[in-house]
């Protein structure tokens, strides 16, 4: 993926060595971010990590204790929210119910005279056609479904054409289905308005799902920022990798390291991993080895070339559940030290060799599917 910082000069957010403090707790720590022109961002996280106390300091809410924050270019650190070039989405949506739909998107343009009034209406309904709300302007909140209202907001946000649109767990309220359709939703609008979005969440198939790029916080820190695919294939800790998405993850050490190959012992696994990459200042130290699991092929048969007294990217061990999840199935096989590992396979037409309960069975990896991380 192309580098998003080679695509623009200036950043339409900069966050320098931000930190929010509240009593003794370090709620932001250090944190430093550039967020560019049309970018669909997300902050990822637990609870605790510090995701929404920086969208709150983005949004004004909040006073960072220590740095600075950019906004187009303009430091936005000290002053109120409302003279941001910004806008909130928040979690609850925020309609006023007595308000239909059309008097709750044409509020802030009202209150802050932002247009003249005989194109205030026409505003408005540009905005309820870009989400696909026109012919419900005339309803008031509670006469609308979740997603419905969720939309609402949304324009409401864009109503006032903001340089930057915060959300903050915007789709939480809805269930998955809807949830699922929304995301898609909120993109193609995103992409349309060619507007920035900041999302926090702590859904990770979400960020995945809708950003542009991710950056994923922990203990008020960053682990990681970049596009899904990369913080999925290469994640920089253990942290992120455990975080995004599943994996199997190895304590070892590396016995051999030429550059071309490099041999990393596991006794978690009780076999060697060959990666064909290279791995630099990483000898003489603890590393870990992770791999995920629709990377690990499962077999009743042990893999070509297996060697029992000295097996290398396989192991053996027994089926000890099975969760079937539509079009894959996700093998928990136990190792001979109890360690449990997971496979995912696609399901397919059952044959007397494919594996079930309490069978022995091989799981075995391609060496180009390790990933070696040193924290």
């Amino acid at each position: 993926m192309e580098n998003i910082e080679s695509k623009f000069e200036n950043p339409i957010i900069r966050i320098e060595n931000v930190s929010k403090i509240f009593d003794d707790h370090i709620a932001v720590d250090q944190v430093s971010l550039n967020i560019y022109p049309g970018e669909f961002f997300s902050l990822l996280g637990g609870s605790g990590s510090g995701k929404t106390t920086l969208l709150r300091m983005l949004a004004g809410f909040e006073t960072p204790s220590s740095g600075k924050i950019y906004i187009d270019g303009k430091d936005v650190s000290h002053i109120p929210p409302y003279a941001r070039p910004i806008n909130m989405m928040f979690q609850s949506y925020a309609l006023f119910p007595h308000m239909t739909v059309e008097n709750n998107i044409a509020f802030g343009l009202k209150q802050e005279k932002l247009l003249p009034k005989e194109h205030i209406r026409q505003r408005t309904m540009e905005v309820l056609e870009m989400v696909q709300m026109g012919h419900l302007g005339k309803r008031k909140p509670h006469q609308l479904s979740g997603g419905q209202r969720q939309r609402v907001a949304l324009a409401r946000c864009l109503a006032k054409s903001p340089k930057v649109i915060l959300l903050d767990e915007p789709l939480s309220a809805l269930d998955k289905k809807l949830r699922e359709k929304m995301q898609f939703e909120l993109v193609d609008i995103q992409e349309k308005t060619g507007t920035t979005f900041v999302m926090v969440t702590h859904d990770q198939s979400e960020a995945m799902t809708m950003s542009s790029r991710i950056a994923i916080m922990n203990n008020g820190s960053l682990e990681q920022v970049g596009p899904p695919s990369q913080i999925y294939e290469f994640p920089q800790s253990r942290f992120a990798a455990n975080f995004i998405g599943s994996t199997n993850m190895f304590e070892g050490h590396i016995v051999q390291n030429d550059g071309d190959e490099v041999i990393i012992e596991s006794e978690d696994a009780n076999c060697l991993f060959y990666v064909d990459h290279m791995i630099e200042g990483l000898d003489n130290q603890k590393i870990w080895v992770a791999v995920r699991p629709e990377k690990v092929d499962i077999s009743i048969e042990p893999p070509e070339n297996y060697n029992s007294e000295n097996p290398h990217n396989c192991v053996q061990g027994v089926v000890a559940q099975i969760a079937y999840i539509g079009g894959l199935s996700t093998y928990h096989v136990r190792l001979p030290n109890g360690k449990m590992l997971k496979a995912t396979d696609f399901n397919v037409e059952r044959k007397a060799n494919n594996p079930t309960w309490n069978d022995i069975v091989y799981l075995s990896w391609e060496p180009s599917n390790i990933m070696v991380l040193s924290s």
